[in-house]
């Protein structure tokens, strides 16, 4: 198989569990795919969600020679990373965290910010109980936070880099261990979990986005408060891989930037998660991602390899 003249990637042979993911590849010579790569174990779903993005795109590059556009589904982060290195993946989009996490071990650049349920940026909170006698981030030493899964921006990372600010210590808890007054403990949850691990008595505290907490109902909304507020960051991120054909990568960005002013690319946009705009990413968000990259890599270490 060939990929612009390449042999296909050994990987895409290798990675059986995502099989679903990748469609035919019966390409020739002359074909040029533009790939847009996804970390997630619902292939079906996230190419239904991005094939026309995708197909759009492939379109307007026709110019530059793409035949066409194709959606890579891969389940962990650390295979996404070695699918980019080897040149599998041209492009993709993801929250902070993992597109950091991924720019550090294979290269990636970010270029743009994608205006994901038409919000340009986002924040965290950290919230509790209203009875549960705790009013600030420092009343939470002795307490117990729930998070939701590690590689989650809203649910983790930035709730972990504002207790650290605030000279916090994080200690792993299981039960039947204690958390000493002077530590935090924490838990981890699924995607959108925390809160409800927060509700059932499970935790003292919980990390959510601000958009996941306003959709909870009104009346267990009405029995929390917001103790702690993150940094605000870039909703979605779209990167490149570092060695994409220079034009094509400038032909990209340039159509990315300009589809919320095609009907045809609009429509497109709007399927990927209600987006109405991609940008440029602010002065002031760049040294940003950095420093949340720093972050990860500083105080998770190991750990960031099982994602």
């Amino acid at each position: 198989m060939v990929r612009d003249g390449r042999i296909f990637p050994r990987w895409v042979f290798i990675l059986a569990p995502f099989a679903l993911a990748i469609p035919s590849l019966g390409l020739t010579a002359e074909e040029r795919l533009l790939v847009f790569g996804r970390v997630g174990n619902n292939p079906v779903r996230a190419i239904r969600q991005r094939q026309e993005f995708v197909d759009y795109i492939a379109k307007k590059l026709a110019p530059l020679g793409i035949t066409a556009g194709r959606v890579l589904v891969v389940e962990r982060i650390s295979s996404f990373a070695q699918a980019i290195k080897e040149g599998g993946v041209d492009f993709f989009h993801d929250s902070v965290v993992p597109s950091m996490v991924l720019s550090r071990w294979s290269g990636s650049i970010p270029l743009l910010r994608q205006w994901k349920y038409g919000e340009a940026d986002y924040h965290s909170a950290i919230v509790v109980k209203k009875d549960s006698g705790i009013n600030s981030l420092a009343d939470l030493k002795g307490k117990v936070i729930a998070f939701d899964e590690p590689h989650s921006t809203s649910a983790h990372i930035l709730p972990r880099m504002l207790l650290v600010e605030n000279n916090l210590k994080l200690v792993p808890f299981a039960p039947p261990r204690k958390i000493k007054p002077s530590e935090v403990g924490f838990v981890h949850g699924s995607d959108g979990n925390a809160p409800h691990i927060l509700i059932t008595g499970r935790t003292d505290a919980a990390a959510t986005s601000y958009r996941e907490l306003k959709e909870l109902r009104p009346e267990i909304q009405e029995g929390l408060k917001v103790i702690g507020k993150t940094k605000s960051v870039p909703r979605l991120v779209i990167s490149v891989r570092k060695d994409l054909d220079p034009k094509i990568a400038k032909a990209l960005k340039e159509v990315l930037l300009n589809m919320d002013k095609d009907p045809e690319g609009k429509a497109a946009l709007e399927a990927q998660q209600k987006t109405n705009k991609i940008d440029e990413i602010p002065p002031g968000s760049v040294e940003l991602l950095r420093e949340i990259e720093r972050f990860v890599f500083s105080q998770l270490g190991k750990e960031v390899e099982t994602w």
